[in-house]
């Protein structure tokens, strides 16, 4: 795939929490991937699409590609799974 040769950086978290920010030195987008023991629908990418609008990436077993450049955070999951 064409995002696997063209990236500067990886990152590997564990129970990551992140408040909303910016990725200002991204010059496009990145992609995310999830794995754990986590209900569905917990611990989501959340992105601003808008001032009003805000999307809910499921990552859970799956890639999802989000522009870092605009805010976007990790949504609330149980901290006493794993994730």
């Amino acid at each position: 795939p064409v995002y696997a040769s063209q990236y500067t950086a990886v990152a590997v978290t564990h129970n990551f929490v992140g408040s909303p920010h910016i990725d200002k030195q991204n010059v496009g987008p990145f992609y995310g991937f999830a794995v754990g023991d986590f209900e569905d629908g917990t611990g989501n990418i959340m992105a601003e699409c808008s001032a009003r609008v805000v999307a809910a990436i499921n990552t859970k077993n799956r890639m999802a590609k989000v522009d870092g450049r605009f805010p976007h955070w990790v949504g609330p999951y149980d901290s006493k799974t794993d994730r």
